[in-house]
């Protein structure tokens, strides 16, 4: 009797180990219904979506959104072709071509040019007045001002302070080269309290020396009309002048108008009555 309550029981555990507890499938079952849920709500959402027609466009582009453009902006320099020449050269027999520009923040730029790279005598100097520029290293700004002109600066010596009726500027022994190759002295004056400057390089077929660049600046003059700051420094540079450039100068301006005939007045007036 016992032996057969047992078989009966274990009959029937081994039953209920084959088939799955019910407790088991209630807890299989919430997982089951949160999956079929959500999967019918994506589909219900994506069926009554808004869907564009072939030809529809975003909104932005229906309400005609303009297309930018990409300008450059306006140059910080401007020629001024009409303008008349500020500064000139004493006594200089070569001719002198000039041209000027200004900035937009009211600082102008005077470049004045003598003969060509490879002449006996060539000259270029670029004057500055209400500059607001920010400071270069020497080199660079001659580097930057030889790259004007269309001119490479080859080799370079270091720079040392030059005494000019302007007061002491740095200068540097150049080469500058182009189509020719020639040996100049590169030159830079700053005077920031006046918002005036200048630079440049004179050349020559000898080698410039200190005194030949002190004279050069010694004949830089103003021609026309500038800024009263401007004045100022160039009324001050007059009575600074190097008294050895003045005779010289002095000296080469009476000979050559001895022989024009232009130092006397009677002995002009004699030529012309020899002539007739």
């Amino acid at each position: 009797m016992a032996r057969a309550g047992l078989a009966e029981w274990d009959e029937e555990d081994a039953l209920d180990y084959e088939r799955p507890s019910r407790h088991a499938r209630k807890r299989r079952l919430p997982w089951f219904r949160v999956t079929l849920m959500s999967s019918l709500t994506v589909a219900t959402l994506a069926y009554f979506a808004p869907r564009k027609g072939p030809d529809e466009k975003p909104a932005s582009q229906r309400q005609g959104v303009p297309v930018s453009v990409l300008t450059a902006p306006a140059p910080m320099w401007n020629p001024l072709p009409q303008a008349a020449m500020l500064y000139g050269f004493e006594k200089s027999t070569l001719p002198v071509t000039f041209e000027a520009r200004q900035h937009t923040n009211g600082a102008r730029e005077d470049t004045l040019v003598l003969g060509r790279l490879g002449d006996a005598r060539h000259a270029r100097i670029t004057l500055l007045q209400g500059s607001t520029e920010p400071a270069r290293s020497f080199f660079i700004d001659i580097v930057r001002r030889a790259a004007q002109a269309g001119l490479a600066v080859s080799r370079n010596a270091q720079s040392r302070m030059v005494a000019t009726k302007f007061g002491p500027l740095e200068a540097a022994a150049v080469t500058l080269t182009g189509l020719r190759e020639q040996e100049c002295q590169a030159f830079r004056l700053s005077q920031n309290e006046a918002g005036f400057g200048f630079e440049g390089w004179l050349c020559g077929t000898a080698p410039m020396d200190e005194g030949q660049l002190a004279c050069f600046l010694d004949g830089l003059a103003l021609s026309g009309a500038a800024s009263p700051s401007v004045k100022t420094v160039f009324a001050r540079a007059e009575g600074n002048r190097i008294e050895a450039c003045g005779s010289a100068a002095r000296t080469a301006s009476i000979n050559s108008k001895a022989l024009s005939g232009e130092a006397d007045p009677v002995r002009r007036q004699k030529m012309r009555q020899s002539n007739d």
